[in-house]
């Protein structure tokens, strides 16, 4: 094989490889876009949260304030965080049952 025919053959393989790169980016483009959304309620989320850690007592005071407001609400919130926090214990405790 000459030198000639090496480049000719080099360079046929770089093209290859930058199309596949190129459809790989596309591709990846359109998987990240669809989770663009769901991802920025998270980081949201995230924010929320760290608000309310700097701010403990804040949480306190709307938990009181709501549950003075709607007693019964409060209850059943009370029952369903209660129950979360319990099915996260047992899921870090290793007791969790797959679905």
């Amino acid at each position: 094989m000459g030198v000639e025919q090496r480049l000719v053959e080099l360079s046929r393989r770089r093209a290859e490889l930058v199309a596949h790169s190129a459809a790989q980016r596309a591709e990846l483009g359109d998987v990240c876009h669809v989770w663009r959304v769901p991802m920025a309620i998270v980081d949201q989320g995230v924010t929320v949260w760290r608000f309310f850690r700097g701010h403990p007592a804040l949480l306190v005071g709307l938990g009181v304030a709501f549950a003075v407001a709607r007693p019964r609400r409060a209850l059943k919130w009370l029952g369903r965080g209660w129950a979360l926090r319990r099915f996260f214990r047992g899921m870090a405790a290793g007791q969790g049952k797959p679905h």
